[in-house]
C-alpha cells in the first residue's frame, strides 16, 4: 500500500475512532487547578498510564500539545494519526532515545510555548510505575504536571502489557485531573526521585478515582 492510500485509510480510520468514542458518556471529577490551566489551555504537561492512552488521546484532541511517540515502528503508525488530529509526536522511548526526546520535548515547548503529554510509565512498563521522563520535562520548561486518569465500563482491555482500554460504545467513561505538579529548576537526584514517586502515586490515584466514579 503506498503512502497516499495509508493516509486515507489512516482517516477513516480515526474518523471511526471518533464516532465511536462520541457515543460514550464522559463524566469528569477535576482538581480546580488543574480544570482551570486546561480549560484556558494554558501551558502544561499531561501524564498518564499508558492503559488509558486511547480515551486520553481523543479526550485532548483539540488541544495541540507535543507528544512523546515509541520511536518502535507500531508508534510510527500512532504518529501519523496524531499529526491527522493536529498534534506534534515527538519520537523516542526509554530504549529508544528517550533522553534525547526529552530534550526535543523541551526546546518545542519553549520556542512554540506548547503543551506536552507524555505516558508516565513509558512504551513498555512496567505499567503504572512512572518513570523519570516527566519529570526531567518539568524541571527543563517549568511547566507544571497534570496526572490524569480514566475508567471506562463496560471495556475491551487489550491481552497487551498495559491492558490497554477500549470503551464499547455508549458506555459510561470517567475521568480524574489531579493536583498539578511542579519540579524546580536545579532539582537533582534525590528528589528528582521523590517527585518521580509522587507523580505515581498521584497517577494511580486518579486512574483509581475514575474506576470509583463507574461504580
Amino acid at each position: 500500500m503506498n503512502k497516499n492510500l495509508e493516509n486515507v485509510a489512516l482517516k477513516v480510520c480515526l474518523k471511526i475512532v471518533e464516532a465511536w468514542l462520541f457515543t460514550c458518556r464522559f463524566t469528569l471529577e477535576a482538581d480546580p487547578v488543574s480544570k482551570a490551566m486546561l480549560d484556558k489551555k494554558e501551558q502544561v504537561i499531561v501524564a498518564l498510564w499508558h492503559c488509558g492512552l486511547i480515551y486520553i488521546l481523543y479526550h485532548f484532541r483539540k488541544f495541540p500539545a507535543a507528544i512523546m511517540v515509541s520511536g518502535s515502528k507500531d508508534g510510527e503508525w500512532v504518529a501519523r494519526a496524531l499529526r491527522l488530529w493536529g498534534q506534534h509526536p515527538v519520537r523516542g522511548s526509554r530504549l529508544k532515545g528517550g533522553l534525547y526526546a526529552i530534550r526535543d520535548m523541551t526546546k518545542l515547548l519553549k520556542r512554540y510555548k506548547m503543551s506536552a503529554g507524555i505516558v508516565a510509565d513509558g512504551s513498555k512498563g512496567p505499567p503504572l510505575k512512572a518513570q523519570v521522563g516527566a519529570i526531567i520535562l518539568a524541571r527543563d520548561t517549568g511547566l507544571p504536571i497534570i496526572p490524569v486518569g480514566m475508567s471506562a465500563a463496560p471495556a475491551y482491555r487489550f491481552n497487551s502489557w498495559d491492558r490497554l482500554i477500549l470503551p464499547l460504545p455508549f458506555s459510561k467513561v470517567a475521568m480524574v485531573y489531579g493536583a498539578p505538579i511542579y519540579v524546580k529548576e536545579k532539582v537533582r537526584g534525590k528528589i528528582v526521585e521523590e517527585k518521580r514517586a509522587l507523580l505515581e502515586e498521584k497517577l494511580n490515584k486518579a486512574h483509581l478515582r475514575a474506576a470509583e466514579i463507574l461504580k
